[in-house]
C-alpha cells in the first residue's frame, strides 16, 4: 500500500467522521424534540382524558418506545465516532448485464448511510455483503441475500484499527483475519468484562454466527476457541436478521452462574443491542417449586460439598447417589413409574357410593382418566374427575341437609331458622365426611409426596420390569435421599428428576415467548435437564455450546452432544467442532492439553510466551510469601488481571485470609458476587468461562488432583489464563503433573 492509498484512506475517514458528526447533531436535536413531545402529550392527555387510565398508559408506552428508539441512534453514532469501521473489501459483482463496477464496502459495528443520496457509507458487520469479509480472501466470492446468491470477485481486502477517531494502522490482508490483529488483541491485558470480537471473527466462527438453515446448532470446542463469543455474536446476528419477529425479550441465555452472566453483559451493548434475558437452570425451575415446603440445594453449595476432598461413608455414598440420579437408569425408572401413573393409576379405584346409592362407577374412573382427559397432566385429570363426582353429590348433600333440618324441627330443639340451617349443614357434612376423605385420597396428588414415596420401602424395585436399573446401593441411596427431603432440602442431584416428575404429573410452566435459547457450558447439563428445557421452551431454536473436557463436576453423568441432539431433535440440526484455541500462548496451550487423557488435537495461535512454572512449597509457612512474590513479579511485567484459583471455597477463603494483609485483592466465592478487575481469589467452579492475564493454581497436589474425575477440573483452571501460568504444591505433586513431559513446564525454586 503506497502513500497515495494511505492518504485516500485518511480522507475517507475524515469525511466519514464529519458525516457521523452531522447526523449525530440532527439526531440529538430530534431527541430533545421527542422528549418534549412526550411530556406535552402526557400533560395534555392527563388534563383532557385523565379518567381513562388504560388509554393513558397505552399512550405513554407508545411515546416512550418512540423516544427510546430515537435515543438509540445518538448512542450508536457516538460509538461510531470512536471507531466507525474496521474492514474494507472491494467487490465486483459478476453477470450484472452492465459494465462491471467495483464497490467499496466498508464494514463496522453499525450501518451508516448518506441521508441525501441513500448510499451506504458503512455496512453493518451482520449485513449479508459483510459476510465476505470473514469468509473469503482475494478472488472469487459470494454472499446470500434476499435476491439469492450474489457472486463476484474480491479485488481488495483491508483491515484497519481506528481508535478515538484516529487511524492507528491499516494493512491489506488475504483469506483470514490476519494474525497481526489477533496477536494485538490477545496480547493485551484483559479486564473485568468480555468484549465483542467483530473485527477478528474467524471463518469457522462466522459460519456458526450466520447459520440460517438449522433449528439447532451444537458447537463443541476447546477452552479459548471463542464458543461463548460466537454464541453472543449469533444472538446479535439473529436480532439484526429477524428484527421483525424477535427482540431481546425473545432470547434467553442459560449461563452456569450469575457471575458469568455479569462477565458477558457488555458484549451485546457494545454491538448496539439490548441485553437479552439471562438465567441459570436453577432460575428456570425455581418458579416451579417456590411454593413447595422445600429448599433447593444451590449449585454453588453443592459443588463446594462434592469438591471438599471428603472420604467418609456418607460422602462416598453421596457420590454414588449423584452418579445414579444423573444416569440413564434413573431416567428409565422415573419414566416407567410415570407411564404407569398416566395409564394405570385408577385401574383399581373403587365405586363411590353413598347410603347404598352409586355415585360414580368403578369403570368411570378409567373412562374419564383415559378418555377426553388423557392429554392433561395426571393431577389436572384427577381434579376434573373430582369435580364430576362432587357435582353428582351436590343434590344428595342438599337432600341430606333438608332431611337434617326436618329432624331438628321435629325434635323442637331450635326455633331460629338460621340456626336450624347451620346445624343441618354441620350434620350433613359429618355424614359425608368419610366419603369426602375417601375422594380426597383418590383424587389429590402431591408430586413432592409421590417423589418422596419413591424412596420408601422396596415397592418401586419390586414392581420394576428392569431391576438391573437399580444400583446395589439402592437402599442406602433411599435413606440418604429421605434424610435430605425430610429436612426440607431437595438435593442438587434430585432437582432435574423431581422437576421432570412434577412436570409430568401437574404440568410444566411452558414459556412460548422464547424463540431462541443459548446454552453455555452445555457439558454440565444432564439428559433430564435437556428434556425439561425442551418442554419449557417449545417454540425455541437452539445454540448449544460446550467442551466435554471442562466438565467440573466429578460425579455427574452429563449429556453427550449425541444425547443433546437426540433430545432436542436431529431434524434440521447441525454440529460444529472448533479446533483452534485463541486464548493462551502456545506454551500454556501445550501444557493444558497434556493434562487431558484424551489427546484431541487442538491448534493454537502462533503466540509465544513463557513456559508454565511449577513450584514445590517445602514448608507450609512459605506458601503465602511465595504467592505474594509471584504476584508482584507478574504485576511488574505489566499484567493486571490475576486469578488465584483454588479447588473449592474453603481453600479460597484460607488463601485470601493469608494474602489480604500483604496485597490488594478480592475474594469471589458466591455466584451473586461481581467479577472484579485486578487480583481475584476464586474457586474452580466459579472461574469457568472467565479469563485472566495470569493464573496461580494453589494446591496442585495429589490430595486435590489425583482421581480421573479431577483431571478436567485442573484442566479448566489452567485454561483460564492468557499469558502466565504458575502452579504450586506442597507434598506430592498431582499425578497429572507427574505424567507430563517435563519439557512442557519450568520447575522454579522458592523465592520470597
Amino acid at each position: 500500500m503506497d502513500d497515495q492509498e494511505r492518504q485516500k484512506e485518511a480522507i475517507k475517514l475524515e469525511e466519514t467522521l464529519e458525516e457521523i458528526k452531522k447526523q449525530l447533531a440532527i439526531s440529538e436535536e430530534n431527541c430533545v424534540v421527542k422528549q418534549s413531545e412526550l411530556k406535552e402529550t402526557l400533560l395534555n392527555y392527563w388534563e383532557k382524558c385523565g379518567s381513562d387510565e388504560a388509554q393513558l398508559v397505552e399512550t405513554a408506552n407508545r411515546q416512550r418506545a418512540l423516544s427510546s428508539l430515537t435515543h438509540s441512534t445518538p448512542l450508536k453514532l457516538r460509538k461510531m465516532l470512536n471507531s466507525p469501521y474496521f474492514g474494507r473489501i472491494d467487490f465486483i459483482e459478476e453477470d450484472t448485464g452492465i459494465e462491471p463496477q467495483e464497490e467499496e464496502v466498508y464494514i463496522g459495528l453499525s450501518t451508516l448511510m448518506d441521508e441525501e443520496t441513500g448510499e451506504f457509507l458503512i455496512y453493518d458487520w451482520r449485513a449479508p455483503i459483510s459476510s465476505m469479509f470473514y469468509d473469503y480472501g482475494l478472488g472469487e466470492a459470494a454472499y446470500d441475500c434476499s435476491e439469492g446468491s450474489i457472486k463476484g470477485k474480491i479485488i481488495l481486502k483491508r483491515q484497519f484499527k481506528i481508535a478515538n477517531g484516529c487511524m492507528q494502522y491499516m494493512f491489506n490482508a488475504d483469506l483470514k483475519i490476519d494474525d497481526e490483529v489477533l496477536q494485538e488483541i490477545l496480547g493485551k491485558s484483559v479486564d473485568d468484562k468480555m468484549h465483542t470480537i467483530v473485527n477478528s471473527i474467524q471463518r469457522e466462527q462466522n459460519q456458526i454466527i450466520r447459520d440460517a438453515n438449522h433449528r439447532a446448532l451444537f458447537v463443541e470446542g476447546p477452552a479459548g476457541s471463542g464458543k461463548t463469543s460466537v454464541a453472543l455474536h449469533r444472538i446479535a446476528f439473529l436480532l439484526y436478521r429477524d428484527r421483525k419477529s424477535i427482540n431481546e425479550k425473545n432470547v434467553l441465555i442459560l449461563s452456569p452462574n450469575h457471575l458469568f452472566s455479569d462477565y458477558i453483559s457488555n458484549v451485546l451493548p457494545e454491538m448496539g443491542e439490548e441485553n437479552v434475558l439471562q438465567k441459570t437452570f436453577h432460575d428456570c425451575v425455581f418458579e416451579a417449586i417456590n411454593q413447595l415446603p422445600i429448599k433447593l440445594e444451590t449449585r454453588t453449595f453443592h459443588l463446594e460439598t462434592v469438591l471438599s476432598n471428603g472420604s467418609d461413608h456418607q460422602q462416598i455414598l453421596r457420590a454414588e447417589n449423584i452418579r445414579f440420579k444423573s444416569s440413564h437408569n434413573f431416567e428409565n425408572i422415573l419414566r416407567e413409574y410415570l407411564e404407569w401413573v398416566q395409564t394405570s393409576l385408577v385401574d383399581e379405584y373403587p365405586d363411590i357410593e353413598f347410603r347404598g346409592q352409586l355415585v360414580f362407577r368403578k369403570e368411570e374412573w378409567k373412562h374419564y382418566f383415559l378418555g377426553n382427559l388423557s392429554d392433561m397432566p395426571v393431577k389436572i385429570r384427577l381434579e376434573k374427575i373430582r369435580a364430576v363426582i362432587e357435582s353428582r353429590m351436590r343434590p344428595m348433600f342438599h337432600a341430606v341437609r333438608k332431611e337434617k333440618e326436618a329432624e331438628i324441627v321435629n325434635r323442637a330443639e331450635e326455633v331460629d331458622e338460621n340456626t336450624i340451617k347451620a346445624l343441618a349443614r354441620i350434620a350433613a357434612r359429618e355424614e359425608f365426611g368419610s366419603l369426602y376423605e375417601k375422594i380426597d385420597r383418590l383424587t389429590k396428588l402431591s408430586p413432592l409426596a409421590e417423589y418422596r414415596r419413591l424412596f420408601k420401602g422396596g415397592w418401586l424395585l419390586a414392581r420394576s420390569s428392569n431391576k438391573t436399573d437399580f444400583p446395589k446401593e439402592w437402599q442406602a441411596i433411599q435413606r440418604q435421599t429421605l434424610s435430605y427431603l425430610n429436612n426440607g432440602v431437595l438435593p442438587y442431584e434430585d432437582t432435574p428428576g423431581f422437576i421432570y416428575f412434577q412436570g409430568v404429573l401437574q404440568g410444566f410452566p411452558i414459556n412460548r415467548d422464547i424463540k431462541h435459547l443459548i446454552i453455555d457450558e452445555a457439558q454440565d447439563y444432564t439428559r433430564m435437564q435437556y428434556q425439561i428445557l425442551v418442554t419449557l421452551f417449545p417454540n425455541s431454536t437452539w445454540t448449544v455450546v460446550g467442551d466435554p473436557a471442562q466438565a467440573v463436576h466429578p460425579f455427574l453423568n452429563t449429556a453427550s452432544f449425541t444425547d443433546m441432539s437426540e433430545i432436542i431433535g436431529n431434524e434440521k440440526s447441525i454440529a460444529f467442532r472448533l479446533t483452534r484455541s485463541y486464548r493462551s500462548t502456545k506454551q500454556i496451550q501445550a501444557f493444558c492439553q497434556a493434562i487431558l487423557s484424551d489427546k484431541t488435537k487442538v491448534e493454537s495461535i502462533n503466540r509465544s510466551g513463557a513456559l508454565p512454572t511449577v513450584t514445590k512449597i517445602k514448608n507450609l509457612h512459605e506458601y503465602s510469601p511465595v504467592l505474594v512474590y509471584t504476584i508482584k513479579n507478574i504485576l511488574k511485567e505489566g499484567w493486571h488481571s490475576i486469578g488465584i484459583i483454588c479447588k473449592n471455597t474453603y481453600q479460597s477463603k484460607k488463601v485470601f485470609s493469608e494474602l489480604k494483609e500483604h496485597i490488594d485483592l478480592n475474594l469471589v466465592i458466591d455466584e451473586e458476587d461481581s467479577f472484579h478487575q485486578g487480583i481475584v481469589v476464586i474457586p474452580s467452579y466459579l472461574a469457568k468461562g472467565l479469563e485472566f492475564d495470569a493464573v496461580l493454581v494453589v494446591n496442585a497436589d495429589t490430595i486435590n488432583f489425583s482421581s480421573e474425575e479431577e483431571r478436567h477440573i485442573l484442566y479448566t483452571i489452567c485454561t483460564r489464563t492468557l499469558h502466565r501460568l504458575s502452579l504450586f504444591y506442597y507434598g506430592k505433586p498431582s499425578l497429572f503433573l507427574r505424567e507430563m513431559d517435563e519439557k512442557l513446564y519450568e520447575i522454579t525454586p522458592i523465592c520470597k
